[in-house]
């Protein structure tokens, strides 16, 4: 009698089991990869939306504001005391700076700070333009008696003017114009030093899109050794995707890019503006010095002389030679506010479109993944059954 012998049962081929979990490694890397990509790309956007579109806004108006107030200051004491009456400077120069903080108001990005000393501000401008107008008045009347009266009046309205409102010397709560302009720089410094304005934030999420390429890659290889096939056109078209989400991160970082250089244009307005400040600023303090001399008030003209001095520290430091010749101040200021406004849309240009390539490929990652490995991991399951 003949006995059959049982042939060895064949062990059961751990590819598949190595193709699900290459599959699983592979969905969460694209989850992380959109994840990262997406939140990088929210974060660098409302960074330059609130820097660039606000706080960089309020501190150029901040600073316009002041060199509106001193100039107006100056206008007054040069237009009042011939008694000809405030000139159509004076009124232009005050309604620039009222519309200067409003524009500050609007893009506020300082906190309670910057509201507190827009408030004060607010609230002072109308007591300085109350004593002009009683200097005004005096100054119309004749006699030497309201003359004195008027110049009273001019004095403290300068006073006001460069003690408080532009710069705080008679209390401690810094709430004048220049601790406004130091608040929202202070702000504006925070906002561009955060790490999700810098390029090497927006770099990290391209390691689990490196990580998913090198997935793909062995798992195409892999397939290829077990079944001698060509390439699975699906996870050729995911390799394709991971690789067009590498260039809507290009265009994240080229974004961030557009944003940094925008900082040079600001900073060239800022210190013109500064530089106006100051020029303003010292010119009004030294005409009403030489004028309270020329009154005959000997002792008003000394204090004029010693506490009405301006201070230049205070506004920061002016440039020695500023980007643009003085005469030429205001076009350049123009013309730098306009590079630095296109450099800043540049940098928002494109933001929706990235989100919506992120989402639409991480979504096409997620079904081209297993569609790959399904036949693969069917046939083996025919076999074993």
């Amino acid at each position: 009698m003949t006995t059959t012998r049982a042939l060895p049962r064949r062990a059961p081929s751990t590819t598949p089991l190595l193709l699900r979990r290459m599959r699983a490694a592979m969905v969460i890397l694209t989850l992380l990869t959109g994840a990262a990509a997406g939140l990088v790309t929210v974060q660098e956007h409302a960074v330059v939306s609130s820097a660039g579109q606000h706080t960089a806004v309020a501190v150029m108006q901040a600073y316009a504001a002041h060199q509106a107030l001193a100039d107006a200051d100056g206008q007054a004491v040069q237009t009042i005391p011939p008694g000809t009456g405030l000139a159509g400077q004076y009124q232009d120069d005050i309604a620039a700076a009222e519309q200067n903080l409003e524009q500050v108001a609007e893009n506020n990005t300082a906190g309670t700070d910057g509201t507190r000393a827009l408030q004060l501000i607010e609230g002072l401008l109308p007591a300085y333009a109350g004593l002009i107008e009683q200097a005004d008045a005096h100054y119309r009347l004749q006699g030497s008696g309201e003359h004195g009266v008027g110049v009273e009046y001019l004095w403290e309205a300068s006073d006001l003017m460069h003690g408080q409102i532009l710069t705080d010397t008679q209390s401690t709560q810094k709430d004048s114009v220049t601790d406004l302009q130091s608040a929202e720089q202070a702000t504006l410094a925070r906002q561009e030093s955060s790490p999700w304005a810098s390029p090497w934030l927006s770099a990290v999420w391209l390691l689990p899109a490196a990580a998913l390429l090198l997935m793909l890659a062995a798992t195409q290889r892999l397939l290829y050794r077990r079944s001698r096939r060509v390439l699975s056109k699906y996870l050729t078209m995911a390799v394709a995707a991971v690789i067009a989400l590498c260039v809507v991160a290009g265009h994240v970082i080229e974004s961030e890019n557009s944003f940094r250089m925008a900082s040079g244009p600001l900073a060239t307005v800022v210190a013109l503006q500064k530089t106006q400040a100051v020029d303003a600023d010292g010119q009004a303090q030294i005409e009403l010095a030489n004028f309270l001399r020329q009154s005959c008030k000997c002792q008003a003209a000394d204090n004029a002389a010693t506490v009405a001095t301006p201070d230049i520290e205070a506004l920061g430091k002016v440039p020695a030679q500023p980007p643009c010749p003085p005469p030429k101040a205001a076009g350049c200021i123009t013309d730098e506010q306009g590079t630095y406004t296109a450099d800043v849309d540049a940098a928002r240009a494109g933001y929706d479109t990235s989100l919506v390539l992120i989402a639409v490929l991480t979504v096409v990652l997620l079904l081209l993944i297993p569609l790959g490995l399904w036949r693969y991991l069917d046939e083996y399951r025919y076999r074993e059954a």
